[in-house]
């Protein structure tokens, strides 16, 4: 029971990122440009708030491999490392299936490079997975995790520092076309390593930090700590963003290449995180109702991601929502469906958790299943 009271702080957190993830990915891509103007009241609220969603999931994500991957005699188990394995492999693969160009693998051979491109297109599942893998390594060679915490830190710093000179390179002329996309936005992805890689490790380094209280003291500590770094990244964040751009440098999006944005967005995540803790310690913990829900959709972050993907974008066998009504519905309808979408990735994650995980023999079958039918969709 303790265990779980403690995961509910962060499992709620992933539970109001993924509302604002799928709210945001569904009704900017269904609703008509011209009814939205970002520079005003309430669009950049939302268009702000939009920018924290992957941090906060990185983040956390961060948080909860210190504490999913337990040691023994200072190493993590083979099977540890063979299911944190798998499970990045997974993500990376989903990441490619749902950017699949063509109905049937062997089409790939006749595509011209230009039309790769967007197949090629780095989203979050990538950058998690790769992460995960680089973690993992960590993990290898520090035999506790304060020496992970060092490491994940100064390594977070590396890659919000390296971000600005990272995107000023044209990594298409360097690099090969599948691995170019994780460190250049040029041309469509949404994420690459810098410096969204960053804020996982800054996770790592807040998790192994939380770790060293005892259970009941983590929420206070994530309050105290959480706005105290906020006092602090805020300001810096402000002052190296606008010191950046000073430099008037040709960045793709400068949001996303100046560290100033990323130290800002950092000190966010953190107060919001704060935010919840807080009021899930005075409030919310009263509430079973809210305990199942945020563990059931927290464990399943992943799987709600690429459901609301699927539902909203399709596949090359079947149109999606956005495929439909790519941006042509007024702003209410464009609400409407994106409720929607919320609603049915969210039921379709409890029917799963009711019919499928609770049941030990179904789970691997499902898991396994699923991914081979989706290679047999891609060959046949």
């Amino acid at each position: 029971m303790k265990q779980s009271q403690r995961l509910v702080y962060l499992d709620l957190m992933r539970v109001v990122a993924m509302v604002m993830m799928i709210m945001g990915h569904s009704f900017f891509d269904l609703v008509r440009p011209s009814l939205v103007n970002l520079s005003e009241f309430p669009w950049f609220v939302w268009e702000f708030l939009r920018g924290l969603t992957a941090p906060l999931f990185l983040f956390i994500s961060g948080i909860v491999q210190v504490f999913a991957n337990k040691r023994i005699d200072h190493k993590l188990p083979k099977e540890t490392i063979y299911k944190r394995i798998r499970i990045a492999l997974l993500l990376i693969f989903l990441a490619y299936f749902l950017n699949f160009p063509v109905q049937k693998a062997f089409h790939l051979i006749f595509q011209s490079k230009q039309n790769l491109i967007p197949f090629f297109q780095v989203n979050i599942l990538q950058i998690i997975g790769l992460t995960l893998l680089w973690i993992l390594l960590y993990f290898s060679f520090t035999k506790n995790n304060q020496q992970l915490g060092k490491i994940s830190l100064w390594t977070g710093i590396f890659i919000f520092a390296l971000t600005p000179l990272v995107h000023l390179i044209d990594w298409y002329n360097i690099l090969p076309l599948p691995i170019a996309p994780y460190f250049s936005l040029e041309k469509g992805s949404y994420f690459t390593i810098f410096p969204f890689s960053g804020f996982t490790f800054f996770g790592v380094a807040f998790g192994t930090y939380l770790e060293r209280f005892e259970l009941h003291q983590r929420a206070n500590v994530i309050v105290k700590l959480g706005f105290k770094l906020l006092m602090i990244f805020l300001p810096l964040g402000i002052a190296v963003y606008f010191l950046i751009n000073s430099f008037s440098l040709p960045f793709y999006d400068v949001y996303k290449a100046n560290s100033g944005m990323s130290i800002i967005r950092l000190a966010c995540v953190l107060a919001l995180l704060s935010f919840f803790v807080l009021l899930y310690q005075k409030y919310l913990h009263n509430f079973n109702s809210i305990q199942k829900v945020s563990t059931t959709l927290g464990k399943n972050a992943l799987f709600v991601y690429v459901l609301h993907l699927i539902i909203l974008y399709g596949l090359p066998w079947y149109p999606g929502f956005a495929t439909i009504y790519n941006r042509t519905l007024d702003v209410i309808p464009s609400f409407a469906i994106s409720l929607t979408i919320v609603f049915i990735s969210f039921s379709i994650v409890f029917i799963f958790e009711d019919s499928v995980s609770k049941k030990r023999f179904l789970k691997p079958i499902f898991r396994y299943g699923v991914v081979s039918l989706l290679i047999l969709l891609m060959l046949v």
